[in-house]
């Protein structure tokens, strides 16, 4: 089998569209780096008032290492869950939807904290309503550079 140039170029579009699809993805879901709590809460809640309750955070009141910190939300029937740590250079820390399949509204991750600080959770219902919860933490070991 023989190779000719327009062949070649064909496979080459098609490898340079793999590439760039999946980027073109991220950046639609990107959150924003340089927003302030405010602007963060106000563009996750919209218009929709904020209820202290609904959302619980699990991870330790002391963290030694602020490199790894273990976290565990919880937000029953919630639809997308965001976690904001204002105390990090880069305030959101992660921003997850949950499919009509999921089969728990908790999610578990390791994050790096810069200082001692109250977590932010947020939460939407499917009714559109917004919950929040927090949890403060004591850092020994700062881990944002």
């Amino acid at each position: 089998m023989s190779l000719n140039r327009r062949d070649a170029l064909q496979v080459s579009l098609g490898a340079l569209l793999c590439l760039a699809l999946p980027v073109r993805a991220q950046d639609l879901v990107a959150l924003p780096n340089v927003a302030t709590l405010e602007e963060l809460i106000a563009s996750f809640a919209g218009n929709a008032p904020t209820a202290d309750s609904g959302v619980s955070i699990d991870m330790e009141a002391i963290a030694e290492d602020g490199y790894r910190v273990p976290v565990t939300i919880d937000a029953p029937s919630a639809e997308e869950v965001m976690l904001i740590a204002p105390g990090n250079p880069v305030l959101p820390v992660l921003r997850v939807r949950f499919g009509v399949l999921a089969g728990a509204h908790s999610i578990s991750t390791r994050m790096r904290l810069g200082q001692s600080q109250e977590i932010l959770a947020l939460a939407r219902l499917p009714d559109r309503s917004v919950h929040r919860g927090t949890r403060a933490t004591l850092v020994v070991v700062g881990g944002c550079a």
